[in-house]
């Protein structure tokens, strides 16, 4: 479902734990949905799609999906991140803490609508 959201872990064997927000609500995805980015100066940050691709802590542009090379190793696999034409896979992602490629998505925590 398009306008479903998600909360998602996100793990590393380093110690790392955080989650991620992945899509929007019912009422304002079109405007305002959400998937994990990397940027070098602030790491992990949820970078809202439906404007323009910069990090929502220090506005670089400067920044790269996961999901896509050069943050992302892994191969297609179930139980990765979606959010329309944004796919991202579960595992061989970049660590913004150890900045080893072994962070993975580990599912869904919660959704909302």
């Amino acid at each position: 479902m398009k306008d479903m959201g998600s909360i998602n872990r996100v793990s590393c064997e380093c110690g790392f734990n955080t989650t991620v927000r992945v899509g929007g609500n019912r009422e304002t995805y079109l405007k305002d949905s959400s998937f994990p980015f990397y940027c070098e100066k602030c790491g992990l940050v949820d970078v809202n799609i439906r404007e323009s691709i910069k990090c929502p802590t220090c506005q670089s542009e400067d920044i790269h999906q996961y999901g896509k090379d050069p943050i992302s190793r892994g191969k297609r696999k179930l139980n990765g991140l979606e959010c329309g034409k944004y796919r991202a896979v579960r595992e061989e992602n970049l660590c913004p803490r150890c900045k080893n490629f072994t962070m993975k998505f580990d599912g869904v925590e919660i959704f909302f609508d």
